[in-house]
């Protein structure tokens, strides 16, 4: 039987909520070089991708 953890208790699903609620990669509670803090990244990273403002935004993200 499992421990009752649910898909939205992983540190992927965690980082992808924080970039969806506004927060900032900061706000990430895993330490540094830990796997769960690269999945917590990547899916906060990833977040910004599906929204459809980001399609229509053109290359300019990230330029000052």
């Amino acid at each position: 039987m499992s421990s009752g953890a649910t898909a939205s208790d992983s540190p992927f699903m965690k980082g992808r909520n924080a970039r969806l609620y506004g927060r900032t990669p900061d706000s990430c509670p895993y330490p540094e070089g830990s796997q769960e803090r690269i999945a917590w990244m990547e899916a906060f990273e990833e977040a910004v991708d599906n929204r459809p403002e980001a399609e229509s935004g053109g290359d300019t993200k990230g330029e000052p």
